[in-house]
């Protein structure tokens, strides 16, 4: 078996179904105050610019750092993309929302830039980035669902930028 060679960057497509309106689970994503409640790596999250810039500390690899993203589409209920502007890793992350049936299909496409000194631990970064994401969306769907559970006259979540 030939060793892997290094990568320049990396790309993941992750999905999940929630048993809420697009509506709710668009307002719940797209304010970015609700980040670290379902991000396991994000530590604290606030808006620099309501609806167009925030600023993010995330915990990864053992690192800590401050990432400023920008809201690059913003269409409601439907689009939710961002990328860094700031940070160690250049990456743009791409939501999507589609109702299907009573719920919503949230679909999340990542990708990231990998510079020299990191490109040797890509494929391990790779792995590890995949299986928080799957987590986060595992648990975006576990809060969401377990609030309409609790009472279904909850207000729903915040709208961005408010």
């Amino acid at each position: 078996m030939a060793a892997q060679p290094n990568l320049d960057g990396m790309k993941l497509d992750l999905e999940v179904t929630i048993d809420r309106p697009a509506a709710d689970v668009f307002a719940y994503v797209a304010d970015v105050r609700n980040v670290p409640e379902w991000q396991h790596s994000a530590v604290a999250a606030e808006w620099l610019q309501p609806g167009s810039r925030f600023r993010e500390r995330r915990s990864f690899l053992g690192r800590t750092a401050d990432v400023e993203l920008e809201v690059t589409t913003c269409e409601p209920d439907r689009r939710f993309d961002v990328r860094s502007v700031t940070g160690p890793v250049r990456f743009v992350i791409r939501h999507s929302f589609e109702p299907v049936g009573g719920g919503t299909l949230v679909r999340l496409e990542a990708e990231a830039k990998v510079g020299r000194v990191l490109r040797f631990a890509a494929a391990m970064a790779q792995h590890e980035a995949e299986r928080h994401l799957r987590a986060d969306l595992a648990r975006l769907k576990q809060i969401l669902e377990r609030r309409d559970e609790e009472s279904p006259s909850d207000r729903p979540p915040r709208p961005a930028g408010q």
